[in-house]
């Protein structure tokens, strides 16, 4: 969800500067910090304090990038990053043996891309990853034990945050749940189970722990690093000593005066009730509530920073809370709708087609709705917005319908059933149109299936790969750093049936161990599914699953082009072991067979050219005509996918009327001559001639046939098509 309310009315007073109090910086010392740095410094500062007097100092002699020290913070200065800089702390913590919080105070930039605030580098004892990050989509998260957590909020770009994250270690000993919690602005967040790895490196401030990537785009003011839980500061499971209202009233009154100001409901019907709630600063001398007919003073609905009052407006209202503080003044708004029709502002699924027993996502956004429901056995949902993950294992119409005092107003959408014969996910590479000139790798199905370029992959229009029907461009990885990211698809889940399949050229020389080709999951036991090159062996297919892989056999990587398939099915066995490989079309014999249980954690968005997981993993080479598939291929599927009639069913696959009348029939099949016919009725002797030219040609294995002469006529109503070999 959105982090609410959003600002609506501009500062009559900045919230910055000097002038602020000392209740924040005061009340972080107090916890105890292991590290604490205000970014008070001037431009130029060649070190940066460790204000809690641990004299973990920051170095910045040698500045990196284009970060700005001593820039407008929300509680005296801060440091901003400009995408390219970093600085680190000597600190060292182990974050994988006990409690521990980070704290700080960020604003991204709106629109920046995925940036981590901060993170904790390897040493020499382990992997490390934990870390503070908000991801593309503006959302607050952290990646640790190969998973990430979400708090849900995201940092917009037009206020500062206040973000705590604590790590619980003794949860992971007891087994209790959650043991990641964010607090964003003094609310409990996201949850999450995952379990820091050790590490004993320094924990650098403004981009991923490699250095490289993930540079933080935006103002980050006081971070603090505790040895302990600041939600259980004694780690006893008991919540009231709890320091998270204490530090976020302590923000508040250095930062800002009107901290939030919500409705429990945005539309009413005539006669109804809603209640306005806020939180404000701890030193407010006035706070009112204007209807605009007047304000009165709301400063006695207010203890311990936050209040709220019952309203019942009969016409459609904005209500400005205005507060004043020593840090000046600031207004914020609420609109409360008043018997005004609703509106379906958007109703849509993740996917137009799924496969039978597939899930699929609805989305819906609505305006002015008292109550909101879903046919199909749904029911009520939340009246505002959200999504639901649901099952389809027909052609199904879902109907979204909102209602109010002014009456319903409905909304459908259908979910097509998808040909089980294809792919769930498809690249064909540079075969969409406009492709070859963009930064996008375009896949069928839709926009979720798009991957977005990191680094520099490039199209080779000189070098495609000999694709049954033909290819135009293969894509080409430097193995420097440059993948694809698919975040809108995040593979095939649990112990579910899966195909991988795609064309592979391999440069010679490998710059990367571990060099991966596709890759989705997280980095738990059994739960990430990675297809890479055994560059410790002969350069053979490998996939592992964090705790065993299994080896193919023969080298892919020749300087030549290869087909390579791995197929995963259930019915065989549930481990990695159990795994068929393919190189060309030929079925390898295993060089290395895993036993770890395959389990994998279907998130974070698919990744072609580099491990999902692991840094460093990149590949050189080219890839072509890439498949996922949600089931087991059989050998003569496979086949078909490297030489043209090998094991190609005649079917038609999609059939489609024009303005103008006319039909188009898609169809597939060997190469070769076909009669086009047509039928009213399907029986034996009614099948009649519309065309005996129709052809595939030889490297293809896909036509389009037109009718021109039945459909056309207004009388047709009900017509049938075949397609049929000449003898």
């Amino acid at each position: 969800m959105q982090n609410t309310p959003i600002k609506l009315a501009t500062l009559a007073t900045l919230l910055i500067g000097p002038t602020a109090l000392a209740d924040y910086p005061a009340t972080v010392l107090a916890s105890n910090p292991l590290a604490y740095y205000r970014f008070e410094e001037a431009p130029g500062a060649t070190t940066l304090v460790d204000s809690s007097g641990n004299g973990l100092d920051i170095d910045n002699s040698f500045p990196v990038g284009t970060t700005v020290i001593g820039s407008d913070g929300a509680v005296g200065s801060a440091v901003t990053f400009n995408g390219d800089g970093y600085l680190i702390s000597p600190l060292n913590l182990d974050t994988s043996v006990g409690d521990f919080t980070i704290e700080a105070i960020i604003k991204r930039t709106a629109g920046a891309s995925e940036g981590v605030v901060i993170a904790n580098q390897d040493g020499d004892l382990g992997p490390g990853r934990s870390n503070l990050v908000v991801n593309g989509g503006g959302f607050v998260t952290t990646f640790s034990g190969g998973s990430t957590t979400n708090s849900g909020v995201i940092n917009t770009g037009e206020a500062f945050d206040h973000v705590i994250l604590t790590f619980d270690q003794s949860a992971v000993a007891e087994g209790v749940d959650p043991t990641f919690r964010f607090f964003i602005n003094g609310a409990e967040a996201g949850t999450g189970t995952a379990i820091p790895e050790a590490a004993n490196g320094s924990w650098v401030i403004g981009a991923n722990k490699v250095l490289t990537t993930q540079f933080f785009n935006g103002v980050v003011d006081d971070v603090a690093i505790y040895g302990s839980r600041l939600d259980d500061p004694d780690g006893d499971g008991d919540f009231s000593d709890s320091k998270i209202g204490e530090h976020y009233k302590g923000f508040l009154s250095d930062s800002i005066t009107v901290g939030s100001f919500s409705s429990s409901i945005n539309y009413l019907d005539s006669g109804q009730s809603a209640e306005l709630n806020w939180v404000v600063s701890p030193e407010l001398s006035s706070l009112k509530l204007d209807d605009g007919t007047g304000s009165i003073d709301v400063l006695a609905q207010t203890t311990d920073c936050e209040g709220s009052i019952m309203v019942s407006p009969t016409a459609t209202t904005t209500y400005t809370l205005i507060g004043v503080g020593a840090l000046g003044s600031e207004s914020l708004d609420v609109k409360i709708t008043v018997d005004e029709a609703a509106v379906i502002n958007s109703f849509v699924s993740s996917v137009d087609e799924a496969s039978p027993g597939s899930n699929v996502t609805l989305f819906w956004d609505v305006t002015n709705g008292s109550s909101v429901t879903i046919d199909n056995g749904i029911g009520a949902v939340n009246p505002v917005s959200g999504s639901l993950i649901v099952p389809v294992n027909e052609e199904t119409r879902f109907t979204l319908t909102a209602t109010n005092s002014q009456g319903p107003v409905t909304e459908s959408v259908t979910i097509a059933l998808a040909d089980a014969s294809l792919p769930v996910a498809h690249w064909r590479v540079g075969e969409a149109a406009g492709e070859k000139n963009g930064s996008v790798l375009i896949g069928e199905g839709g926009s979720l299936f798009a991957g977005l370029f990191v680094g520099t992959p490039s199209f080779d229009t000189d070098d495609p790969a000999p694709v049954p029907g033909g290819s135009t461009a293969s894509i080409a990885f430097d193995g420097a750093g440059s993948w694809i990211d698919v975040s809108g698809y995040d593979g095939v889940g649990g112990d579910s049936a899966r195909t991988l399949a795609f064309w592979f050229k391999g440069d010679l020389d490998q710059p990367n161990l571990n060099a991966t080709l596709l890759s989705w999951g997280t980095g738990a036991t059994g739960a990430r599914f990675d297809t890479r090159i055994n560059t410790a062996g002969v350069n053979q297919l490998r996939t592992e699953v964090a705790g065993s892989g299994s080896n193919a056999t023969t080298s892919i990587v020749t300087g030549e082009w290869h087909h390579c398939t791995v197929v995963f099915d259930p019915v065989l066995g549930t481990t990695i072991g159990d795994a068929l490989f393919y190189v060309d079309g030929n079925l390898e014999a295993l060089t290395a067979s895993g036993g770890t249980t395959v389990n994998t954690n279907a998130s974070n968005g698919v990744r072609i050219g580099s491990a999902r997981t692991f840094p460093g993993r990149a590949v050189a080479g080219k890839m072509d005509d890439i498949r996922i598939y949600d089931r087991a291929l059989s050998e003569d599927e496979i086949l078909s996918l490297i030489t043209p009639g090998n094991g190609q069913e005649l079917k038609i696959i999609a059939i489609r009327q024009l303005e103008n009348g006319n039909v188009e029939v898609d169809w597939k099949g060997a190469p070769g001559d076909y009669f086009f016919e047509y039928s009213f009725d399907l029986t034996p002797d009614s099948w009649l001639e519309i065309s005996d030219s129709e052809l595939i040609l030889q490297g293809e294995s896909m036509a389009t046939s037109v009718d021109d002469f039945i459909a056309p006529n207004a009388e047709n109503r009900k017509v049938f098509y075949r397609l049929r070999p000449v003898d």
